[in-house]
């Protein structure tokens, strides 16, 4: 997987824009650089995840050979944040590091390709419209489980 992919940006940046209160504003304030906010439940649903059982999640899921969609990497809040297909977010209430964010919360994000406000875009795959695929909830629970037991539960910081 790649944080940026080159042309596959510009067709995820008019995706994800649609669920801004404001596409075209979004657009405006990503080409300058800067976030903008989008808001869960319009597109995607979203969970945050912490930064350490998310990376054993990752691994996980790539030996399972199971999907991985788009997420946003934040370094400095050692976390990351997961799009999921609508309606499939309570899927991981309860997993301990996980936290499904509520319809209508909004999650401020850089432009796709671009590191801004510590966080980035990961993209996956190299290429074409995989991005478009989400994670699957199920898969993401079972990943994050198993990955929670290889890791232990102290090396997991739960979420707020």
């Amino acid at each position: 997987m790649s944080p940026t992919s080159g042309r596959p940006v510009n067709n995820m940046a008019r995706w994800l824009c649609q669920a801004a209160p404001s596409a075209r504003k979004a657009l405006a304030q990503w080409e300058a650089g800067r976030t903008t906010p989008l808001t869960v439940g319009r597109q995607w649903d979203l969970v945050e995840v912490d930064f350490t059982l998310a990376t054993a999640a990752i691994t996980r899921l790539r030996d399972a050979d199971r999907h991985i969609g788009l997420y946003l990497m934040g370094g400095m809040e050692h976390a990351m944040w997961w799009l999921l297909p609508l309606g499939t977010a309570p899927h991981l209430t309860g997993v301990p590091g996980i936290m499904p964010r509520p319809k209508g919360s909004e999650l401020f994000a850089p432009p796709p390709g671009k590191y801004r406000g510590d966080r980035v875009w990961v993209i996956p795959g190299q290429g074409g419209e995989e991005w478009r695929t989400l994670t699957a909830a199920d898969d993401l629970r079972i990943a994050a489980r198993t990955g929670m037991r290889l890791l232990g539960r102290k090396a997991v910081t739960p979420c707020p």
